[in-house]
């Protein structure tokens, strides 16, 4: 299944969820308190569209995650905005590489606490990015009980959901993970502190600082991993760059919507704007760009469903380098097609272009990967 595809397949399925609910002024609005209604959440997740972003064990479609990433894409380029259900995917994408008794065993936890599939994601540090093994928050032990200390940061929906998967470090029952284990632990449990993060942009995803001091922890609350952590970290790391391009993507579209619309219908000393050479010259750009990084996303999300390659973590790298680096120059181009009025909110394209910015460091900032995929290039010249 390419790209192209799997979108024609849910495209209908998008439009119909987005006439109900995607007006401007509603994701203005959205954008202004940083976060959806409960009631646009339910019906996302109620409906059809549901399926392909739930795990299967909570009732989600078996479908490929090529078809999720195509969801993501579609859904950020039809609301030209970053939606929480992004980062509701890349959890997800977590308990997708768990033993399937822990998928189960949370799904069930989630569901008796909450009544709800939505956790949250804390595993970034100030001093700890995409590297679990440089976390700093910690589990100790205090007699017979264990005990959460610790900072996380850019933690999506970190105040609103009632669950968060905490990674950290963990001398007492982690040492088969190399010291590290993974706890869900409830937003509302004694010692948890949540602040809002003001971000330049993706506002609905709502990001939070969360402190812990000295938490106790249910033992019941840890995620067996048999040992498999890191290999776990590694392929969610990897599932995340793809629907964070998926994102990308679908946020440099909109963008290349809006910049076609306008400059077919603007007219400037008589002519219409892309008439003009400057700007016939821009929107080839930004068409060459969407296309390269159509063909990034697609490599890298087929071949997800095949297991762990070599060249599976190369197109990942390769993806994330390219991809939100050129939806930013793509939601650039746009703005400044728009002139002025793209540097106010009577636009999207400057919506666009800050959501597409925070792309390039989430997931693995493009620094990192060029060390990556140099370290599979010159690793295939050597095979």
């Amino acid at each position: 299944m390419s790209l192209l595809s799997a979108e024609r397949a849910i495209a209908p399925l998008v439009e119909d969820f987005a006439a109900r609910h995607f007006d401007e002024d509603a994701i203005k609005h959205w954008v202004l308190s940083r976060g959806i209604p409960r009631y646009v959440y339910e019906d996302f997740y109620e409906g059809e569209l549901g399926g392909f972003l739930m795990p299967a064990e909570a009732g989600g479609n078996e479908c490929s995650f090529l078809e999720r990433a195509s969801l993501i894409a579609q859904i950020t380029r039809r609301a030209a905005a970053t939606l929480p259900f992004l980062s509701d995917m890349l959890t997800y994408a977590l308990i997708s590489t768990m033993r399937s008794l822990s998928r189960h065993e949370l799904v069930d936890y989630m569901k008796a606490n909450s009544g709800r599939i939505l956790l949250s994601e804390a595993f970034t540090e100030d001093n700890a990015g995409s590297d679990a093994n440089a976390v700093a928050t910690a589990v100790t032990i205090d007699g017979d009980h264990l005990y959460l200390d610790g900072c996380k940061t850019f933690v999506s929906n970190g105040q609103f959901a009632p669950s968060m998967l905490v990674l950290a470090r963990d001398s007492v029952l982690g040492m088969e993970d190399g010291g590290i284990s993974l706890w869900v632990v409830p937003v509302d449990a004694e010692g948890v502190s949540t602040f809002p993060i003001n971000s330049v942009g993706q506002e609905m995803l709502a990001p939070a600082r969360i402190s812990f001091r000295h938490v106790l922890l249910d033992p019941e609350w840890r995620i067996q991993t048999e040992g498999r952590l890191n290999i776990m970290l590694k392929r969610q790391y990897e599932l995340g760059r793809i629907l964070i391009c998926a994102s990308s993507l679908g946020l440099a579209r909109a963008a290349m919507d809006d910049a076609l619309a306008y400059s077919s219908s603007h007219m400037t000393k008589g002519r219409c704007l892309a008439s003009l050479p400057q700007i016939q010259t821009k929107l080839t750009e930004m068409e060459v760009r969407l296309r390269s990084m159509d063909l990034l996303v697609e490599s890298a999300a087929a071949l997800v469903d095949g297991g762990e390659s070599d060249e599976f973590h190369l197109n990942c790298a390769l993806m994330k380098y390219f991809v939100p680096k050129a939806a930013t120059e793509v939601a650039s181009e746009a703005l400044q097609i728009f002139g002025n009025r793209g540097y106010t909110d009577q636009t999207r394209v400057g919506r666009i272009w800050k959501d597409c910015r925070g792309n390039q460091i989430a997931q693995g900032a493009d620094e990192v990967m060029v060390h990556a995929a140099t370290r599979f290039l010159v690793k295939g010249a050597e095979a």
